[in-house]
């Protein structure tokens, strides 16, 4: 079993909000909304909607990555020029990342078709006539569709953070 990793999130967004010189109230209109909201992030006593996480790491400037798994309030991290910095690295680097993701998720979407071709090839040839494998090409087929529409979602997160990484014209 895996161990969770530590989040970061309650403690990163005051951090960030103090180190900005802004009240919970001025955070909260900056994003759209209210200042109860703000304070149950901070204490930990709620987690933010996805939508609410990429406003806050925008106007941050900075990852979901890092906003939730790493300490920012620590040094090595810290906080330069009033923008966080991603351990050196600018956004020409995140937007690497995202075109690597992107790339390694389209090639998993490929991978996982082809797996799936070929299991509807071999279908075609053979007669199921017994009970257990009817349940298992049943059960693969419905992994498949799991792994597509988590591939598709996967991709469709991809884009929204590289729209939200873009530059506004």
């Amino acid at each position: 079993m895996l161990d969770n990793p530590p989040i970061y999130l309650p403690q990163n967004i005051r951090f960030l909000r103090k180190s900005r010189q802004l009240s919970q109230e001025e955070l909260a209109n900056r994003v759209g909304l209210n200042r109860g909201n703000i304070a149950s992030y901070e204490k930990g006593t709620a987690e933010p909607k996805l939508c609410n996480l990429l406003k806050i790491a925008s106007l941050f400037k900075i990852s979901l990555k890092d906003l939730t798994g790493s300490n920012l309030s620590d040094k090595n991290n810290g906080i330069k020029n009033g923008h966080t910095h991603l351990n050196g690295h600018g956004s020409k680097t995140s937007e690497k990342n995202i075109e690597h993701y992107l790339n390694k998720a389209e090639e998993l979407q490929m991978v996982a078709s082809s797996l799936y071709n070929c299991h509807c090839f071999k279908l075609k040839n053979i007669e199921i006539k017994d009970k257990t494998t009817q349940v298992l090409v049943s059960n693969f087929e419905q992994l498949y569709e799991v792994t597509h529409n988590l591939l598709h979602s996967h991709q469709e997160l991809l884009n929204l953070v590289r729209k939200e990484n873009s530059p506004i014209p």
